[in-house]
């Protein structure tokens, strides 16, 4: 066999050796699949349930939230920006003398409402599965956001014009609450949070009305 040809084959032979124990070094040192990053980017979605709620300024506010998180990750601490949303509804029955023929009518007032809100977090995982996929954490977080209403009247006997609305609706919220987390993706997680919920809105200006209406 030539000289050339068998140092060709000795150079092919050294190169696979190197490269099958190169690829077996990475397999062997690979996390497992799925496995969360030790540090980066962390997007996480979340179903929020607040049990204890203080503060009594959003009466029939939703006992659950979605919401929707970005951060960065590092070990067991998440800082992030947290967007929570929000819609619900009350109805409510009244009593209100028809001006037409001075008989009081029986009507059904609904006023449905929603909320947006912007909250910086901290969340750190308390308990971590083998994997470190299902973890058991707390989170904290003090949000500010806007809120807004509708009202619809059946029936609507005394049809007003809608006025001008420029008041400035805020909502100012703090959350302090255990959850558990699963990470679907090195990057990405779900969890569900459930905790103490504080709510507080500012109205600027100020306003209230009066229709005779006796709510029952």
């Amino acid at each position: 066999m030539p000289i050339q040809l068998r140092t060709m084959l000795a150079l092919a032979a050294s190169f696979s050796a190197v490269l099958t124990a190169e690829v077996a070094a990475a397999q062997t040192s690979a996390e497992p699949e799925g496995r969360p990053v030790n540090s980066g980017f962390a997007l996480q979605t979340s179903l929020v349930s607040t049990p204890l709620m203080i503060g009594d300024d959003f009466s029939g506010f939703p006992s659950f939230e979605g919401g929707l998180s970005f951060g960065y990750k590092y070990d067991r601490f998440v800082f992030g920006v947290g967007f929570d949303f929000s819609n619900w509804s009350e109805t409510e029955d009244f009593r209100v003398t028809d001006p037409s023929t001075g008989n009081e009518v029986l009507g059904e007032r609904t006023t449905t409402s929603y909320s947006f809100i912007v909250a910086p977090e901290l969340q750190v995982a308390i308990a971590r599965s083998a994997d470190r996929r299902a973890e058991l954490f707390g989170v904290v977080s003090v949000g500010l956001g806007t809120w807004d209403s509708v009202t619809t009247v059946d029936p609507d006997i005394n049809p007003q014009p809608e006025p001008l609305d420029d008041v400035l609706r805020l909502r100012v919220r703090w959350r302090l609450a255990p959850g558990v987390r699963y990470w679907v993706h090195p990057h990405v997680a779900m969890s569900l949070v459930t905790g103490i919920s504080g709510n507080y809105r500012i109205i600027s200006p100020d306003s209230s009305t009066d229709n005779g209406e006796m709510i029952l």
